[in-house]
């Protein structure tokens, strides 16, 4: 059954130590991260496991990652025979070059569209590996391919991703949206009267929370609703949204306040 994979990968050299960016190909590898999202999971594969990955991979529908073209599938070629070429692909950073014409970093896009950028950097990851620090080395892998599934996810249910430049928010249209959008299903809740369950990006350190609300009002890009766990009307911002169920005609809470 055909799979759809995020992907990233940590090296054991920096560019440095090869000669520079076009040498990616002598980079080597020290971890594959990967999710599937048939199976739920997420997985990470040394060297020695490459056989198991590569059957990953063959029989993906889809591998999503950040400049995983021309960095993560240029250093990860030299392990197999078989052009990585021929896996359905898409490149995070390339539709934003696509949308915008220039390159913006995965934290960048992450902080603004997430309120959470990367853990650390690459050569964190190549120090980790040369101190046998594996446990390190897999979460930092791990909470990469996290953060680019989720910058994914909220690109599909928004149709869009954020930046930040000059302290300016600004959204970058994306190709891979659903057909519904979260702007979609909040208006189609709030015309049919539909009861829906938010997960809401909370702001700083906080996580994000499911809260199930009858929409009441769309204002620009602010939502005022009621929320049934607190019993109060309540203003959401709409960009902070990550997804949406819709569970059903909305209570009737006028009539249960009386």
């Amino acid at each position: 059954m055909a799979d759809k994979l995020v992907l990233d990968l940590e090296t054991k050299k920096s560019f440095d130590e090869v000669g520079g960016q076009q040498n990616a190909h002598l980079l080597e590898i020290s971890v594959v991260g990967v999710y599937s999202y048939d199976r739920d999971e997420y997985k990470t594969f040394r060297e020695s496991e490459f056989a198991e990955l590569e059957d990953w991979l063959k029989k993906a529908s889809l591998v999503i990652g950040f400049n995983s073209k021309s960095f993560d599938f240029a250093v990860l070629q030299p392990y197999f025979r078989w052009k990585l070429s021929r896996v359905p692909h898409l490149d995070i950073l390339e539709e934003i070059v696509h949308a915008r014409g220039h390159r913006l970093k995965l934290d960048s896009v992450a902080v603004s569209s997430l309120g959470e950028g990367k853990s650390g950097s690459g050569l964190d990851a190549i120090w980790y590996y040369r101190n046998k620090e594996w446990d390190k080395l897999i979460k930092y892998c791990l909470d990469d391919v996290r953060i680019t599934k989720e910058v994914y996810e909220y690109g599909l249910h928004h149709g869009h991703i954020w930046f930040t430049d000059k302290g300016q928010k600004t959204a970058i249209p994306v190709r891979w949206k659903q057909d519904k959008t979260v702007m979609d299903i909040l208006e189609e809740a709030l015309k049919f009267g539909h009861k829906i369950t938010i997960d809401y990006l909370g702001r700083g350190e906080e996580e994000r929370v499911k809260k199930e609300i009858d929409v009441k009002e769309i204002i620009g890009d602010k939502l005022k609703a009621f929320e049934h766990k607190s019993g109060l009307n309540k203003e959401f911002a709409i960009d902070r949204i990550f997804d949406i169920d819709v569970l059903g005609a909305s209570d009737s809470f006028q009539e249960k306040l009386l």
